[in-house]
């Protein structure tokens, strides 16, 4: 396998990584400008022997590709670039630095170390690579490349190229059972979401539609109350008005933060508190107008006072509370939720998901997610008796 075809494998793999961690515009007209300048500036690096020498100027063909990689995200990735361009880097300087050996032999060694690294950085952008599968996947490179390094120099052609391939092979159907887990989660999430708008929204409609039932007979009742005023009969308009006190009390608002559907959300799981028996101290003061899509609001709001209200369900009625403070200081929305909960929490803190499966941590891990997509903080922290989250997202 000679040096210029392992390179070309690298910068396609490379292109891949790109597009896999970024966010980029879509047109196949940028992807082919992106993929023959690459090229070119690789070619043009490897048929020069000038200056430097050959392995000098695949160092600087390798830089040149790297430059024009960060110039494409910096201008085509909806992804903030001072989040990305640290990505973008390290494979291309990794990549430089590999094809400073002079023997072709090296080359092959370094192969292994580029491919594991890329799988390395894929499974923690996407958040799905434990100690152990890391542990597997340098491990069996680590096993090729040792094999090179100690029988490369002797070796016959067809045996380097054998690794090589084997090498290439191990890393399409890793990155493809990775990809496939990834895509597996991000599917379970997006029917999650949807469940959990969908019981947002019935919640929601049941109140609406309580409200809409009582001003409909808003006019009957007046009707009724001046009707007993004309006769007199005063201790029976009393009476009929307790009663409809008891009425209106099923549709209360218990929050008026100034937000439309962050109202929504906290009355109807606050009503839901009510009936659990839970204390509820609520503080929301917000703008009308937020800087996130109401249906990130609603998933927020939504998973965090739902894990609030099952964790209360599991203590005794009278040990029930809840504490929420929604602020915005500054550019910054700020929400603070604290819940009763049992002493011996089965929550695994550092992955932001419940040890016990379910939607309980699938909805955390959303919460963790979308704190990621606003560049927002989630805090998560437990005293006896105590459970309390923080969540900062810049507007």
């Amino acid at each position: 396998m000679s040096q210029t075809g392992i390179q070309l494998i690298w910068l396609v793999l490379y292109h891949y990584f790109i597009g896999q961690i970024c966010d980029l515009e879509k047109g196949y007209v940028k992807r082919a400008v992106l993929g023959v300048m690459t090229f070119g500036a690789l070619l043009g690096a490897n048929v020069s022997f000038q200056g430097w020498g050959g392995s000098g100027n695949r160092f600087v063909g390798w830089l040149a590709v790297t430059l024009i990689c960060l110039l494409y995200v910096l201008f085509y990735d909806e992804k903030p670039f001072g989040r990305q361009w640290r990505k973008v880097l390290l494979p291309g300087l990794l990549m430089s630095v590999c094809v400073l050996g002079r023997e072709p032999w090296t080359l092959l060694v370094w192969n292994g170390v580029v491919m594991v690294v890329l799988l390395l950085l894929l499974g923690v952008e996407r958040g799905y690579l434990g100690v152990r599968d890391s542990l597997l996947h340098i491990t069996v490179y680590g096993i090729f490349t040792y094999a090179l390094w100690y029988y490369g120099p002797w070796a016959e052609l067809s045996f380097k190229a054998g690794i090589f391939v084997l090498e290439v092979l191990l890393f399409l159907a890793l990155e493809g059972t990775q990809y496939s887990c990834f895509r597996g989660f991000v599917d379970r999430a997006e029917r999650f979401q949807r469940e959990i708008l969908s019981h947002q929204y019935e919640e929601i409609r049941e109140i609406y539609l309580n409200m809409r039932s009582w001003r409909h007979d808003y006019h009957n009742h007046l009707q009724v109350m001046k009707a007993q005023i004309a006769s007199g009969q005063m201790e029976e308009m009393k009476g009929y008005l307790n009663a409809l006190e008891e009425n209106l009390d099923k549709v209360d608002t218990y929050v008026k933060s100034g937000n439309l559907m962050a109202d929504a959300i906290l009355n109807s799981k606050l009503t839901l508190a009510e009936q659990k028996g839970v204390r509820v101290n609520c503080k929301a003061i917000l703008p009308e107008a937020l800087a996130i899509e109401d249906v990130d609001l609603c998933v927020l709001l939504g998973n965090l006072l739902d894990n609030a209200l099952e964790a209360c369900d599991a203590i005794s009625a009278e040990e029930r509370f809840l504490r929420i403070y929604m602020v915005v200081n500054g550019e910054q929305l700020y929400i603070s939720i604290q819940n009763s909960a049992k002493e011996d929490l089965n929550f695994e803190e550092r992955h932001y998901i419940s040890t016990k499966r379910g939607n309980h941590g699938l909805g955390m891990k959303r919460v963790k997610a979308l704190a990621d997509k606003y560049d927002g903080y989630l805090t998560l922290a437990n005293e006896p008796g105590i459970f309390a989250v923080e969540l900062t997202l810049p507007l």
